[in-house]
């Protein structure tokens, strides 16, 4: 019985170590087509609230309370990101800004630039935000690059497709533009 037992607990470690590598490799390599965008629209105002840094359009400037003090915040309208470069973002963040990561391993493990949180000095640290699932994180790029990377300035139209039900009272402010 004893025998069996180890024999078992070697198997489980064994899966474990290959379920690991396997998912790291997904983590590495997305398949960015399982996005949905219209879900990432709700993980961009809800889940991460990237909304209130980057505000409504992604630009940094529209909306309620974006923080693009000195250009601190991305335009996310003008990255010249693909979808690998904004996952790598949404995923590690950017240490040294307020950008903060996503991933609850991030920083655990060197997946994330090669660094370890251990790296950084204590007042460096990367921030960490909301933990988005894997799929949340592709409906996310596929929202940022469907409704956002390479739209230029924001119309009335992207405002009122984003706000919806309150269009007159959050987008008057782009009439005639």
């Amino acid at each position: 019985m004893l025998k069996a037992l180890k024999v078992m607990a070697s198997g489980a470690a064994a899966f474990l170590c290959l379920s690991s590598a396997v998912l790291a490799q997904f983590i590495a390599n997305p398949d960015f087509s399982q996005g949905d965008a219209e879900k990432g629209k709700q993980v961009y105002q809800r889940v991460g609230v990237c909304v209130n840094c980057h505000g409504w359009a992604g630009d940094g400037e529209s909306g309620r309370s974006p923080i693009s003090h000195a250009g601190a915040v991305a335009n996310l309208r003008e990255t010249k990101l693909d979808a690998q470069g904004l996952y790598d973002v949404i995923r590690c963040g950017l240490p040294g800004t307020k950008m903060p990561y996503h991933d609850s391993v991030s920083y655990k493990d060197d997946r994330c630039h090669g660094l370890l949180m251990s790296d950084f000095d204590a007042d460096q640290q990367p921030i960490r935000g909301k933990t988005f699932r894997e799929n949340q994180m592709l409906d996310l790029i596929a929202y940022l690059e469907k409704y956002v990377v390479g739209h230029g300035k924001p119309t009335y139209e992207e405002c009122a497709l984003y706000f919806d039900t309150s269009v007159d009272k959050s987008c008057s402010y782009l009439k005639g533009n």
